[in-house]
């Protein structure tokens, strides 16, 4: 039993990325930059598809990691869980633009954390609707939502200024 514990209590510090979660200022803003840092260079050593296979995995641990934190912590919905912000985080930049312009590289990362904390912080239409959802799954749901709005936003930013993306020069 104790192991059990043990074992839980790791996989919910994991779920907060320890010590980012524990942050006293915006530990979610924090997490999403750190996110933003990681992701970018896993996608750059990986193709599309890998990321993509990369991003469903790395969502899928993350709501056992939510689970576990809920089951020792039992809150709802706790600020300290940033696991989520790395998952939405990671959503977005597939909107990345692919060039060897480093500053338009620089500016759509950037354009791509910007956006996702602002669907993640306002949680407009039915990104709030998504914490209705019970336990891990409304804890990761609405980053998930948030970060599907951010890449749909930059991709139509893209599109208006014809600019090429990276999910467009791959599939098409």
């Amino acid at each position: 039993m104790l192991k059990k514990k043990l074992f839980l209590f790791f996989l919910a510090k994991l779920a907060e990325a320890y010590p980012i979660g524990k942050l006293k200022y915006a530990p979610g803003t924090c997490a999403s930059f750190i996110a933003l840092i990681t992701g970018y260079y896993i996608l750059s050593k990986l193709n599309i598809t890998n990321f993509i296979i990369f991003i469903i995995i790395f969502t899928i641990l993350s709501y056992f990691l939510c689970e576990a934190h809920l089951k020792i912590y039992n809150k709802k919905d706790p600020s300290e869980i940033v696991v989520d912000e790395f998952a939405g985080q990671f959503i977005v930049l597939l909107a990345t633009i692919q060039t060897d312009n480093n500053l338009h590289i620089l500016l759509s990362i950037i354009l791509s954390f910007l956006l996702f904390r602002f669907f993640d912080i306002t949680k407009l239409g039915p990104i709030k609707k998504m914490e209705n959802l019970r336990g891990g799954l409304g804890i990761i749901a609405d980053d998930l939502l948030a970060g599907i709005f951010a890449l749909i936003t930059q991709s139509a930013i893209y599109t208006y200024f014809n600019q090429p993306f990276l999910l467009k020069s791959y599939m098409g």
